[in-house]
């Protein structure tokens, strides 16, 4: 019996790093926002004659490297080893290094699933060590505000995120955030970091007042996009496009790549697709709601 899951992604409507910890992670405070299906696996148990090891297959992207499914088996495997075999097919529509969380959705949707169907457990520390990500979108929720290096939930929202049609532009480009970490760290080191943990929340508070109540917001705030702004102008024209469509509210998601902006649900003719097709860095455009 195959079984077929939705795969969550996620946006960051703010991001702010506080700090570099002793074991030079960063420390973030961000309003997380799921996108509760942004890509979608195929799940099956493995029969004898079909061979007694898990197979994980990728349609539609090339993964490099180990993929993130593979942490999650090892993982559950450690939990149960009499687990059956399982067959995980991945229909991705992410490209990698867009902000998005896609393969932390993966992971998530994959762990939701051997937690339902097939009763292992896993804990916050055995989900953080496969993604920093995943425990948000493991857990569920509209939005979340976390922090640590963005696995520590501190606060769960719902019954907002329907407010909005979210839609992404993914240019061409990709963003290694280990990369665009070093970036930023060279970025702030004269003046800091910008907010305290404590003023990140009364901004990001502010920010989701005003959008509950249909405000224009703009440009939302991201630590990294002053660096990103430096390596590719091209995102003024997305944050042009976006104003002129009317949209509440728009930014960059995670450490980049991708540039997401938000419209009120109930005004359902109002797009800035057009505007995004003619920018010919823009490789991929989503629309979610």
């Amino acid at each position: 019996m195959t079984h077929e899951i939705n795969s969550p992604g996620k946006i960051n409507l703010t991001l702010r790093i506080t700090g570099i910890r002793s074991d030079g992670m960063h420390d973030i405070a961000s309003l997380f926002m799921r996108l509760p299906a942004l890509e979608k696996l195929t799940l099956e148990i493995r029969r004898e004659d079909n061979g007694d090891k898990d197979l994980v297959r990728v349609h539609g992207q090339r993964i490099k490297g180990r993929n993130i499914l593979q942490a999650v088996l090892e993982v559950a495997r450690k939990k149960d080893p009499n687990m059956p075999p399982v067959i995980v097919d991945i229909w991705k529509e992410v490209p990698p290094g867009s902000g998005l969380g896609a393969g932390s959705g993966n992971a998530a949707a994959l762990a939701s699933w051997l937690s339902r169907d097939l009763g292992v457990r896993f804990s916050l520390e055995e989900l953080v060590g496969i993604g920093s990500d995943v425990p948000f979108l493991f857990q569920g929720g509209d939005l979340s505000w976390m922090t640590g290096a963005g696995e520590k939930l501190l606060h769960r929202i719902n019954g907002v995120a329907d407010l909005f049609r979210v839609v992404i532009a993914i240019p061409g480009w990709s963003c290694s955030t280990p990369v665009m970490y070093r970036r930023a760290d060279g970025f702030y080191r004269k003046e800091g970091w910008k907010y305290c943990e404590e003023e990140a929340c009364e901004e990001a508070v502010g920010i989701l007042g005003s959008l509950k109540r249909r405000r224009r917001v703009g440009l939302l705030p991201n630590d990294f996009l002053p660096v990103l702004l430096q390596m590719h102008p091209g995102y003024r024209s997305l944050f042009e496009a976006a104003e002129n469509s009317g949209a509440l509210a728009w930014g960059i998601s995670g450490s980049g790549s991708a540039f997401f902006c938000l419209f009120n649900h109930e005004n359902g003719d109002a797009s800035p697709l057009g505007l995004f097709e003619e920018a010919d860095f823009v490789r991929k455009i989503l629309v979610l709601g």
